[in-house]
């Protein structure tokens, strides 16, 4: 397991973790919030996450 490292500016991180396994399950990942430490968690092969990441963020027009 680990750490995706996102800027959380609206405390949205939930939200967000949802929209990411939406996309991870396409590439049998997943990413969950984990509230006890207010991270997301990602569960997967590694080589995925820029993928997931990238996806995301053209979703919510970050990057």
């Amino acid at each position: 397991m680990d750490t995706l490292r996102i800027n959380n500016n609206n405390r949205t991180l939930e939200v967000v973790a949802k929209i990411m396994n939406s996309y991870a399950t396409q590439y049998d990942c997943a990413v969950k919030y984990n509230a006890e430490y207010n991270r997301l968690d990602f569960h997967g092969d590694a080589s995925h996450r820029k993928a997931i990441a990238y996806e995301t963020s053209n979703v919510l027009n970050v990057g």
